[in-house]
């Protein structure tokens, strides 16, 4: 028997593609060929490693597993690029042949002759601040998902009374019919494949066994999350028919700009001011980083505009590793637009001796703020 491809790697069923690729990243190199020279079953578990990785990592692929299992890859459940139930997906093979298959195999696949579905998967996008990303955060995802309904149970029946057999395909969900040489079968349209009819519908689901409700959900958005991010939460879609799994809840989600730093993967980028004079000199910043805490970066004399500074692990979390990124400081020189007197006597003077220094020849091509600003803008 094959063995549970979220088994192989160690994950849970709503394992993140972090969480998977940090477990794979884990077992592969335990049971890689090159440290395990000669060993058959660490060969062999190697292999079957990287089959479970690169299915699940697959959104696509991952669908198909997770509603027919490994034969689903392999054709056997639907499970051909561009089908499939879920987001994206388009027609469902099983509908297109499991027709001229039933009449011929009698069946055979374990189809019961009903064809209730799984769930549909909902998508929802959510909105956290950059320092909940740093951190990360429970947070509530309000959704609208079809459940089965609270006063019949999901039966479709008013109460004191209870579904019955369907008279048209007795029970089967499926009725006979002949075209040409072939003898098929479509879903019953008495009953729509569930096998069973409701002649004393519940007021509140009109007989359906389904009902539409605003629940909560609780995810948690681990520390280090990117925009655009997609996380899954295993059953949180809407309710499938009598027997079946519902589908899955997909959160994209969605960090806010923040007007003090830029990301660039996991670093921090923020800028800082300086006047000309802090610039020449040289100074000591105090920042307060994306934490909370303050830090100090000492600004050498003579700092040209567009100069960068690090601040070693005061970025975000690296979501697939270990420790964080940098924060990272970038110098902007600003010129003073207006100027009193008795500062432009200052900066003549002071251009006065620069020109000195030069031979004269400073004074022609920039002056003072060529001097300090080494031809930059």
């Amino acid at each position: 028997m094959a063995e549970d491809y979220y088994n192989l790697l160690g994950v849970p069923r709503n394992a993140t593609e972090a969480e998977l690729k940090s477990a794979y990243r884990k077992l592969a190199m335990k049971y890689h060929p090159d440290r395990n020279q000669g060993d058959k079953t660490a060969e062999d578990r190697f292999r079957k490693i990287n089959a479970a990785y690169e299915a699940l990592s697959d959104p696509q692929k991952r669908q198909v597993y997770d509603q027919y299992g490994e034969a689903g890859l392999q054709g056997g459940g639907g499970g051909h690029p561009g089908f499939g139930g879920g987001p994206g997906g388009g027609v469902d093979v099983s509908e297109m042949f499991g027709d001229i298959f039933e009449n011929f195999f009698g069946g055979a696949g374990g189809r019961g002759g009903r064809r209730s579905r799984r769930g549909a998967d909902i998508k929802e996008e959510v909105q956290v601040a950059l320092e909940q990303a740093y951190a990360g955060v429970e947070i509530p995802v309000p959704i609208d998902r079809v459940v089965p309904c609270e006063t019949c149970g999901g039966s479709g029946a008013k109460a004191g009374s209870a579904p019955k057999r369907c008279p048209q395909c007795r029970g089967t969900g499926r009725v006979q019919f002949s075209q040409g040489f072939f003898s098929m079968s479509q879903a019953c349209g008495a009953c729509g494949g569930e096998g069973q009819v409701v002649d004393n519908p519940c007021r509140t689901c009109k007989g359906s066994g389904r009902e539409r409700r605003r629940e909560e959900k609780r995810i948690r958005v681990p520390a280090g999350i990117y925009d655009g991010a997609t996380m899954r939460v295993h059953g949180g879609g809407d309710s499938g028919g009598p027997g079946t799994e519902p589908g899955d809840l997909f959160v994209v989600i969605r960090v806010k700009p923040d007007p003090r730093f830029e990301r660039d993967e996991d670093d921090l980028v923020t800028e800082t001011n300086l006047d000309i004079a802090e610039a020449a000199l040289g100074t000591t910043l105090e920042l307060v980083a994306i934490d909370g805490e303050r830090t100090r970066i000492k600004i050498p004399a003579g700092v040209q505009h567009g100069a960068v500074f690090r601040v070693r692990e005061k970025g975000m979390p690296r979501l697939q590793g270990r420790g964080k990124g940098d924060l990272m400081v970038r110098v902007k020189v600003r010129v003073p637009e207006h100027l009193t007197a008795r500062q432009k006597d200052l900066l003549e003077e002071f251009a006065k001796t620069l020109r000195e220094e030069d031979g004269g020849r400073a004074g022609g091509d920039g002056g003072l703020f060529k001097k300090i600003f080494g031809g930059k803008d």
